[in-house]
């Protein structure tokens, strides 16, 4: 019965991210599973914890054995088996919550805080494994909620926190004998229940702004890689070139043809004669420098500028513990998928006073990437999310993009190759997008002069000092027993 209950947690906790989008469903979730792991043994503990993390990404990131078996070309028993070593692997953080092996009805918020503490910092251990992987973060689940006011401040590991601490406070409220727990329980819940965030239909201030247009050309990865298909492709890109309109900012996906920048001539001749000072064109290419091939977003006007994707996703763009894995990587069939990782320090990119931060792809679920240090900013996030096909993934991937403008108050112009491209303004909205599986084009106008977020300043510094003193705590209490 219990292993039911775990499965029916693991889903409620899914259907809270998007495209689903039912985020009182967190709380549900992890109540059900403090009530599975309230009066058990620790062996019991350890085996029910496992599997409630291993659900949730088995639920939650199956578009990974999709990729595998459409585009690494894959057969089932294998993609289900790398996909499952995946999951065992980015599950393994969240046995850190046996360490609480009090039942949270017995013991009083000194113990509840420390199990928040000990949920978060599993999410932050899950975030640096393989490179990282910080996907279905608890924090990235509640955006348009009260916790749009934590998010330009703390960030998402402490609304983790947060929500982990009031779904205890709830599972506490449940033992009718401690009243004093059902009143804060109630008072918490019908805070969240009454703040769901509508449109903030802000005026934007043109007068300082940038114009745009973002390009979703909706072309698949199997026709991309398909050399038949080449010139078609190229002629796509150009015709757009030749239609759109004049604006401060074109914004094409992330690597828009198989092929090492400088071989693309045709495209590369028009995208030169088109862009210039006033006219920035930014699209995704593979480039290469001396022996090293990168992923990189290229900036160009009256002169081209480079960045190289530091975050890159394992076994599809490069193989963790190469020599261990070699074999399984060449037995995928995935073009350009021993790629190098961009340097730490990178060139800042402006247009004219306006700073671009650039994000590809994957890097946008990192939540301490991104280095803001003037007000004039604006993300510039660049994707390929057709490899996921019809899946969870670009859905849930525009979902923590959005987190991203949450806590760094920029707007963010998001162009993906299949969908989801997207305006995103800065209070996490999105304020315009092309359906998945589209073609199409936004374009429009941004402001650009926003107020630093503190998050942005400091980053998680409030995130270590909880920790910290949890620990500090921790250690007093132990001395005075």
């Amino acid at each position: 019965m219990k292993l039911f209950y775990l499965l029916l947690s693991a889903a409620l906790y899914v259907l809270s991210y998007s495209p689903f989008n039912y985020k009182i469903l967190i709380f549900i979730s992890l109540i059900i599973f403090f009530k599975v792991i309230e009066d058990v043994s620790l062996k019991n503990k350890i085996r029910y914890t496992f599997f409630y993390a291993f659900l949730i990404h088995t639920l939650g990131v199956s578009w990974v054995s999709e990729s595998l078996m459409t585009y690494g070309f894959m057969s089932i028993a294998g993609s289900i088996l790398v996909t499952a070593f995946f999951v065992v692997i980015i599950s393994l953080p969240y046995l850190l919550i046996t360490l609480f092996h009090k039942p949270i009805k017995k013991n009083g918020i000194h113990n509840i805080n420390l199990l928040a503490v000990i949920f978060l910092v599993a999410e932050y251990i899950k975030s640096l494994f393989f490179g990282g992987f910080p996907w279905l973060l608890i924090g990235n689940s509640q955006n348009g909620t009260i916790f749009n006011f934590i998010y330009p401040v703390f960030g998402t590991f402490m609304v983790s926190y947060i929500v982990v601490l009031m779904s205890a406070l709830f599972f506490k409220s449940l033992d009718i004998k401690q009243k004093q727990y059902i009143l804060l329980s109630i008072i918490l819940a019908s805070t969240y229940l009454s703040t769901y965030l509508k449109s903030s239909n802000e005026e934007i201030n043109y007068n300082d702004h940038v114009s745009f247009t973002i390009y979703q050309p909706n072309i698949y990865p199997d026709k991309t890689y398909d050399a038949g298909e080449y010139e078609n492709i190229i002629s796509q890109y150009i015709r757009f070139l030749d239609e759109k309109s004049p604006t401060d900012l074109t914004i094409l996906p992330e690597t828009i043809t198989p092929y090492v920048l400088n071989s693309n001539n045709k495209l590369l001749e028009k995208i030169i004669m088109t862009s210039n000072k006033s006219n920035i064109i930014i699209a995704g290419f593979f480039t290469k420098s001396k022996n090293n091939y990168f992923n990189s977003m290229v900036f160009f006007s009256d002169k081209v500028d480079y960045y190289h994707k530091r975050k890159l996703v394992p076994f599809g763009e490069y193989t963790p513990w190469y020599d261990t894995f070699i074999k399984l990587s060449n037995s995928l069939d995935i073009p350009l998928s021993n790629l190098s990782h961009g340097p730490d320090s990178q060139k800042d990119i402006f247009f004219n006073d306006t700073k671009l931060l650039p994000l590809i792809c994957f890097e946008s679920i990192f939540p301490n990437l991104l280095k803001s240090n003037i007000e004039n900013e604006i993300i510039i996030n660049i994707s390929n999310d057709g490899w996921f096909g019809n899946s969870l993934a670009p859905y849930q991937h525009l979902q923590i993009t959005q987190v991203r403008a949450l806590e760094f108050n920029r707007y963010i112009l998001r162009a993906a190759n299949t969908g989801l491209s997207a305006v995103i303004n800065n209070h996490g909205e999105v304020i315009e997008y092309i359906p998945i599986n589209k073609h199409g084009k936004l374009s429009g106008f941004v402001p650009i002069n926003l107020d630093r977020s503190f998050y942005s300043r400091y980053g998680d510094i409030f995130v270590l000092m909880l920790l910290f003193l949890t620990l500090l705590s921790k250690g007093l209490i132990r001395k005075n027993k």
